[in-house]
């Protein structure tokens, strides 16, 4: 860019040199003095621009709010004391999430045994909110599954899976990943255990319905 801008300044203080001299028919000195000032007025003229362009700032994208569901209708009616139809479907939904959390996870732990518990863990937890959609009144029964036990379980799944990742272990790290293993039977016995005494709950519910029909049947002589 220099050169050019010199080569282009050149060109003009000869220019002058030869209009002063030829055409004006000015002395040799004079001619000299108007392309030398001229060959100066074109290094200006062809001097980069000190002044720099503003930086267009692009506008932030405006933050993407989270939609919150569109209640249905029918989503304010209670299914059972205490719990709405919408907060029966919100408990399944994010129940059920959680759940597909816990499986992606385990699909990635190597250890074939460890990733069988965990799926096994898993199916049951379904069955569990499966549960919920045909007795909504469980969930009273399990307040600390949804809370405690589910939750607790999918930091124990994530962080034993990090662990297991590392190439180097120390005993410590070994005994510790071994006791998560044994704990993961604990926790699959324990679910299995919950499910059991909800489905436990619904014969005897429906055993006392059937009692009840029975009575009614003989009193009223039917």
């Amino acid at each position: 860019m220099k050169t050019l801008r010199i080569i282009l300044s050149s060109i003009i203080g000869l220019t002058f040199i030869a209009l002063f001299y030829e055409g004006f028919h000015s002395s040799l000195p004079v001619a000299l003095g108007a392309g030398v000032l001229s060959f100066f007025a074109g290094m200006l003229m062809f001097s980069p621009s000190n002044k720099k362009e503003p930086k267009k700032t692009r506008p932030h994208p405006a933050p993407k709010q989270k939609k919150k569901p569109v209640p249905a209708p029918g989503d304010d009616e209670l299914v059972c004391d205490g719990i709405t139809r919408g907060e029966l479907k919100r408990i399944v939904r994010e129940g059920k999430e959680q759940v597909n959390r816990i499986e992606e996870i385990a699909l990635k732990i190597m250890n074939h045994n460890v990733r069988i518990e965990i799926l096994e863990i898993c199916t049951v937890a379904n069955d569990i909110f499966d549960n919920f959609v045909k007795d909504p009144k469980d969930i009273k029964a399990s307040r600390r599954f949804l809370i405690y036990y589910l939750d607790t379980t999918e930091r124990i799944v994530a962080k034993y899976y990090e662990l297991s990742r590392s190439t180097y272990l120390s005993d410590e790290a070994k005994k510790t990943l071994k006791n998560v293993e044994n704990t993961l039977v604990l926790i699959k016995d324990s679910f299995r255990s919950h499910l059991k005494k909800l489905t436990e709950n619904d014969v005897m519910d429906l055993e006392a319905e059937v009692k009840v029909l029975q009575n009614t049947i003989k009193r009223e002589g039917i």
